[in-house]
């Protein structure tokens, strides 16, 4: 099986989401979401260099900017950097013609913060369009993890070639985001709770042979106990043999490489043909 631990490194961005006209007012939560990319990220980054892991992460352009030398311990590390969007912007939240404009500030400031050009991208809010596929493959990049639509990865067949799509299992803000104002989330979870979900995980798709990305918050892993849970989670995962640890970006190369043998979901038809027409009035 394969293996990609991911971190959507969301940062200050995440305030501006929650609340955009009082953002800057709000210091107790512009704390709360700074956390992330200050304290969270070089602990997490630590943790990695001391079981020899390599991940991707994915950093809106806005984060790369504010946080330059969090980027570049990350490039440091040997490890991906990915597109997040530039203000964490929600796909649905802005007008279909904003997208190639926000998809480009993002590279844009990647590359000159990073000294990179990223061929990965993740939605934020995990929403894209039909439209979504098409400009990604347009502006040269090679997966989007995104999706969620099988146990192993598939291609998107655009006008430009197939985008490869690396589907994501879990992710920590189900179990550990939460606030009050606005409200999110539905209470802390347990980290012994969230463990036990992701081992299962991690096992059935192992039995699978099939590919486990897991996604992660530095703000909400990062935490102390969240991060020895993360700890405890790699250790569960190090124990069996036939693992491929590898970056997304790694993993996508592969499934081009072995693109005859991957089912193909076409974008013409969202989620395709299992969608029901619309009920008439």
């Amino acid at each position: 099986m394969a293996v990609s631990l991911t971190f959507d490194v969301d940062g200050f961005t995440a305030a501006y989401t929650r609340d955009p006209v009082r953002a800057h007012e709000r210091l107790g939560r512009w704390s709360e979401f700074a956390y992330g990319p200050t304290v969270g990220l070089p602990k997490i980054l630590r943790l990695l260099e001391e079981y020899e892991v390599r991940a991707t992460f994915f950093v809106p352009g806005y984060v790369a900017e504010l946080c330059p030398e969090g980027v570049a311990a990350i490039v440091a590390g040997g490890h991906e950097i990915a597109h997040h969007a530039y203000m964490h912007e929600n796909p649905l939240g802005v007008a279909p013609d904003q997208d190639e404009e926000i998809l480009v500030r993002g590279i844009e400031a990647l590359r000159r913060v990073a000294g990179v050009r990223p061929v990965g991208y993740r939605a934020p809010a995990v929403e894209t369009r039909p439209s979504t596929p098409a400009l990604l493959r347009r502006h040269g990049f090679r997966y989007d993890a995104s999706e969620g639509g099988d146990d192993y990865p598939y291609l998107i067949e655009t006008a430009d070639g197939p985008l490869v799509e690396l589907p994501a299992a879990n992710g920590d803000s189900q179990h550990f985001a939460y606030g009050q104002d606005p409200l999110r989330g539905t209470g802390l979870a347990s980290p012994e709770a969230a463990l036990d979900v992701f081992a299962r995980e991690f096992d059935a798709t192992y039995r699978r042979g099939a590919l486990f990305v897991s996604v992660y918050h530095p703000m909400y892993t990062g935490r102390p106990s969240r991060l020895l849970w993360l700890e405890r989670l790699i250790r569960h995962m190090r124990r069996l043999p036939r693992v491929w640890w590898a970056t997304a970006d790694e993993i996508a190369r592969h499934c081009q490489s072995v693109a005859d043998r991957l089912a193909t979901v076409r974008p013409e038809v969202p989620a395709a043909r299992y969608l029901r027409p619309e009920p008439s009035a």
